[in-house]
């Protein structure tokens, strides 16, 4: 079997007890990176299967046009026997809460992907977040020349939904955040009242963002999900808020849908968070 490696990138491997899982943590390197001299930004990002390859592919062209400060990108992936298991995983790491109608929906779905799926129960952000800036930070602290001040958050669907639960409950974790398409249906768009919350004790919520959705996303929608609606709802909300410190940039993405939205989410927004 041929095999192909990606320029400039590192692979470590990390154990999380409290989660009980073996993760895969992927690191890429900027070009010309030297650990001498300032310290480089570093940007977190989930779901790195397919994420972490795809701006693997544009970071470094990006940052030698000068269309972004070179930077350390960190990919969160899990150790499993096969990659098709994130797809259950993720369920139990990038959610705050259990929505136990959603996990019956998804066993039957991901038939597709094999019948060896993970079982696992969802709800699972506050100890993925936990671990995430306790134990692989630090290991990646530990390994590269990283500027420990400038660190960044990217996430998309789950993912971006993870990311608004970090901004209501931990927003300090980092300096900026590319949130796309967010899964804000999710239990009862629960994340929605954790907002709520965080905005009856809280004037302040200090963090860049970048926040998008594919424009098709909600087009012929019967699944109840209301991807747009949601996303501009909450826009709307943050903006009246008027938190001090924030800073939100918001974007519809012409003719995307929910699958091609993710790579012009991620790209478009580190641009803008840089």
């Amino acid at each position: 079997m041929n095999r192909f490696s990606i320029e400039n990138t590192h692979q470590l491997e990390i154990y999380s007890k409290e989660i009980n899982q073996e993760f895969l943590i992927n690191v890429g390197l900027p070009p010309n990176y030297s650990e001498e001299g300032d310290k480089y930004p570093v940007v977190y990002v989930t779901d790195a299967g397919p994420n972490f390859t795809g701006l693997m592919g544009s970071l470094p062209l990006m940052q030698i046009a000068n269309d972004l400060p070179s930077l350390i990108l960190v990919g969160i992936d899990y150790k499993s026997l096969h990659s098709n298991h994130s797809m259950s995983l993720r369920n139990r790491d990038l959610t705050p809460t259990n929505d136990e109608s959603w996990m019956a929906l998804q066993r039957n779905m991901y038939k597709i992907f094999g019948d060896d799926l993970p079982e696992v129960e969802a709800g699972g952000a506050e100890n993925f977040l936990d671990f995430l800036n306790d134990d692989i930070k630090a290991l990646v602290n530990s390994k590269f020349h990283i500027d420990t001040q400038d660190q960044t958050y990217c996430g998309f669907s789950l993912g971006g939904l993870f990311g608004l639960y970090t901004l209501f409950t931990s927003s300090d974790s980092f300096d900026r955040y590319v949130i796309g398409s967010p899964s804000i249906w999710w239990n009862d768009k629960y994340i929605l009242k954790l907002e709520e919350n965080y905005s009856k004790t809280n004037k302040n919520l200090t963090a860049k963002v970048f926040m998008s959705i594919g424009a098709l996303e909600e087009e012929d929608d019967n699944d109840g999900f209301n991807m747009v609606t949601n996303f501009n709802n909450l826009s709307k909300t943050l903006l009246n808020r008027k938190y001090a410190g924030f800073d939100l940039k918001t974007s519809i993405l012409e003719d995307e849908t929910h699958c091609s939205a993710v790579l012009a989410t991620l790209n478009r927004g580190l641009r803008n968070v840089f």
